[in-house]
Formats: structure tokens, C-alpha cells, sequence
């Protein structure tokens, strides 16, 4: 059961789409959402890809996109709509601000057998063209869980995660990545490499949509994947307490020594064969001196390099808070950088 299960927006939205909401509400209402993709699948059995599958699930709930990529696209968009009387258009110019990725508006100048009942304006300007296919689908997700009317004619999606946005996430990664089209390509390309490998996942991506971002795709991997495997980040960062006590006035009152941030693990994500396992490495653990891992972000190895492929033990891993040390684990790490962090799969040592 995850966090999200007990928060009180999960529930009563699950609670409005007839699912289970007392146990594992989240998984219930994803379910939901794949019977009613699977259902429109049956009536066009030759859809082979996630494109055509976007295509035919749009058409089923009425939604269009308007993608923009200059400031230009964005004066274009808002003239077209406004034109058509819907005048909510025109505080798009304001609401894609720096935060927001997306804004899903349900027309009002329109008749029941309209195509377009909903537009939803991705904002691609940017850094933000890196989340297209993803904010499209966390679009779709808003309408496969949607009840009645939008609570508003326009919804933004913001940086600024409230659980309901949380969970369109985790819908977008599911249905994005639509199992039946997917897994297929996962399964073939990790046989013909022999495991998973970030060249692994770029030939995915690329088989199953160059639109996706890499990012997105390799989560979907990790996810899915039928093996024990960790997708870890790290960066420098404090300790929790030691961030507290940077914020504490009393560090600038006493002339307190500031924390110095050190490499730590900033994100975990297993795959599902991964949980309840021996793999595994804990948020904001401190990376050790003697990892590979370490070395590769400090540059102390002559390779140097972008990628890593090491063996190591992770009960050489310790928290600092008692001395406990990770379980006796021979692990492969398969390590990138990207921009002040490595990005690592981790899988057991297999004989």
C-alpha cells in the first residue's frame, strides 16, 4: 500500500469511480483505466502503436491537443478559441507560466457531438519540450478519471504536486507505456542484450516512441522489468537534519559550523520484483568512499568517462547514523552521468 492510498483526495476519487478505495486504491484506479483502454481497444484490433493507441483514445474522450513551442504559437492558440467564443482561452498567456506544463480546458461553445469537447495546451517552450509525450498523457489521465464536468473550465498541471497530481503521474506512466505494446519490446531488446543496460533502453525508446523522453522510458523499464533491479540517483545533498539545522536561526546566533553536503542517494526506485528483497539501497544514504560510484563522481579514476560498469559488495555501504551496513549483495552497477548527478541500475550478481 503506498502513501498516496491513504490520502483523503485518492480515496474519495476513487470512491466516486465505484473502485475499492479502502485497499490499494491506487492500483484499483489504474486498473480502471487500462478496462476502459482495453475495452476501445477491441473495436480496432490493429492498432500496433502507443501513437495510434493516443489517436483512438482521444477520439473516444473528445480531447484535442495544441502544442506550443514559442511565445507566438501560444498568441496563435489563445486567437484561435477566442474567436470561437470561448474567451477562458485568453489567460493561457499568463497561466503557462514557468510552472505549469500543461492547461486542460473543457469548451463551452460547442455541441454534444463535437470532437473537441476538450483542448488540452502543451507547453513545450524550453526545457518543458522534454515532457511532451509525458504531459500529453498525464492530460488523457485527467480525463479517464475525470467524473462529470471539470471542476473548472480550465485545470492547470503545475510543478506543484497536490496527490490527485501525483497519482495523474503514475496513471501517465502506466498508460503511456501501455503494457500490451510495450512489455513485448522490453522482453525482445533485454533477450538480445542480455540484461538491462542504458543502450538497452535507448534501442526501446526508440522501437516503441522516439517522442518519449529518455527519462520516462527508463522508468518504465525499471518498472516492468520481471528481475531485481534498483534505478538510483545521487547527488550531493545534506542529511535531513543537518538541511534543519542550516534553516535554524540559531546556526547564524551560535556561529553554528555549516554542514557540508556529501553524495547521497537522492532517489530509489525498484522494480517490482525488486521489493521485498535483499536489493536494496536506501534514500539519502551516503555513498562510500569506495564505490565506484563515488569515484566516477569525483573523477578519481583515470577512465574518467560518462559510464561506469563496476562489481562491488553492497555491505560496504553503511549508514552513518549507527554503523548498520547493507546486506551481503554482490551487485553490478551500470552507472551514467547526467549534468551534477550519476544516474545507476543496479542489479544482483547472477552466477
Amino acid at each position: 500500500m503506498s502513501k498516496l492510498d491513504s490520502e483523503q483526495e485518492i480515496i474519495k476519487l476513487a470512491a466516486g469511480l465505484q473502485v475499492d478505495w479502502q485497499k490499494n486504491a491506487v492500483q484499483n484506479i489504474i486498473a480502471l483505466c487500462h478496462k476502459k483502454i482495453a475495452n476501445w481497444r477491441k473495436d480496432a484490433p490493429t492498432i500496433a502503436s502507443i501513437n495510434q493507441l493516443e489517436n483512438l483514445i482521444c477520439k473516444k474522450l473528445k480531447i484535442v491537443f495544441e502544442e506550443v513551442w514559442s511565445n507566438e504559437d501560444l498568441a496563435s492558440v489563445v486567437c484561435k478559441y477566442v474567436r470561437q467564443g470561448e474567451a477562458i482561452f485568453a489567460t493561457l498567456t499568463n497561466d503557462l507560466n514557468e510552472k505549469t506544463f500543461a492547461a486542460l480546458i473543457e469548451r463551452r461553445k460547442i455541441d454534444g457531438n463535437s470532437s473537441d469537447r476538450y483542448v488540452a495546451v502543451i507547453d513545450c517552450r524550453g526545457s518543458k519540450s522534454s515532457r511532451r509525450f509525458f504531459t500529453r498523457w498525464h492530460e488523457i489521465a485527467h480525463l479517464l478519471t475525470l467524473q462529470g464536468q471539470l471542476e473548472l473550465p480550465l485545470h492547470r498541471s503545475t510543478t506543484d504536486k497536490n496527490p490527485t497530481e501525483r497519482l495523474m503521474d503514475v496513471i501517465a506512466g502506466e498508460i503511456g507505456f501501455f503494457e500490451p505494446l510495450f512489455r513485448p519490446i522490453l522482453h525482445q531488446e533485454i533477450a538480445t542484450a542480455s540484461g538491462l543496460t542504458f543502450g538497452t533502453v535507448e534501442r526501446i525508446r526508440e522501437r516503441f516512441c522516439p517522442e518519449a523522453s529518455y527519462e520516462s522510458t527508463l522508468n518504465a523499464c525499471v518498472n516492468r522489468m520481471n528481475s531485481p533491479v534498483l534505478l538510483i540517483t545521487l547527488g550531493l545533498a545534506l542529511k535531513k537534519d543537518e538541511q534543519r539545522q542550516l534553516q535554524s536561526p540559531q546556526t547564524e546566533m551560535f556561529l553554528a559550523p555549516r554542514p557540508q553536503s556529501k553524495l547521497r542517494v537522492l532517489s530509489v526506485a525498484p522494480s517490482s520484483a525488486a521489493r521485498g528483497t535483499t536489493l536494496q539501497i536506501h534514500r539519502n544514504m551516503q555513498v562510500p568512499e569506495s564505490s565506484s560510484l563515488f569515484r566516477m563522481f569525483f573523477n578519481l579514476d583515470e577512465s574518467g568517462g560518462n559510464e561506469v560498469e563496476a562489481t562491488e559488495n553492497l555491505s560496504t555501504w553503511r549508514h552513518t547514523s549507527d554503523g548498520s551496513s547493507l546486506a551481503n549483495v554482490e551487485v553490478i552497477f551500470r552507472a551514467r552521468r547526467i549534468k551534477d548527478t550519476i544516474v545507476a541500475l543496479v542489479s544482483p550478481v547472477t552466477s
